[in-house]
């Protein structure tokens, strides 16, 4: 299994970020995690975005996509208990371990090629950026799930703080007409 980067201008760079992120959430496993710097971390960190699935017409040995095919790809994302969670990865190992078993588990047969195509996306624009027009897609909550089906997996829900706040579920008024809050408000 291989994975390719898509046209990202951040494709090359961000070790040193990522080795941060990854630390946080070392250090949040081993119960000495604290929230604020690991959302820090993940902010500045430039991680692996992989694409839903190659397209069937598309030569799965091609190895980047120019730019026009990338904005044509989806995110990888899945949906529990009510949230639509977007896939990220803080390696490509861990990325290339996901995709190894949702392609064994015939999930995304577009990877069974063994070539995995990818962005590499800041944490902060996921957070500002792809989780608001996720929501807006698919009229349902967003975060982000990080390194999941890896050893240490973790879920920045969409909660305030976190997300922005138009999208935080935390501070939607269900009832019809209303609109939302801020953090701030009661």
């Amino acid at each position: 299994m291989k994975a390719d980067v898509a046209n990202s201008p951040t494709g090359g760079v961000g070790a040193l970020e990522r080795a941060t992120l990854a630390a946080e959430i070392h250090d949040l496993y081993d119960g000495q995690g604290d929230g604020d710097r690991l959302l820090a971390a993940f902010r500045a960190a430039a991680l692996y975005v992989p694409f839903a699935a190659v397209d069937a017409d598309r030569d799965p040995e091609t190895s980047v996509a120019d730019a026009d095919d990338a904005q044509d790809q989806a995110m990888c994302s899945g949906e529990a208990d009510g949230v639509r969670w977007l896939y990220a990865f803080t390696s490509t190992a861990e990325l290339e371990r996901f995709a190894r078993a949702r392609a064994e588990a015939g999930t995304d047969p577009g990877w069974a090629s063994g070539r995995i195509r990818y962005w590499t996306v800041l944490g902060s624009r996921l957070l500002d950026i792809a989780v608001p027009a996720a929501v807006a897609e698919s009229r349902t909550p967003a975060g982000v799930a990080v390194d999941v089906g890896g050893i240490r997996p973790l879920l920045l829900p969409p909660l305030s703080g976190v997300v922005p706040d138009q999208v935080a579920v935390d501070l939607i008024d269900r009832t019809p007409g209303a609109r939302p809050r801020s953090a701030g408000e009661a």
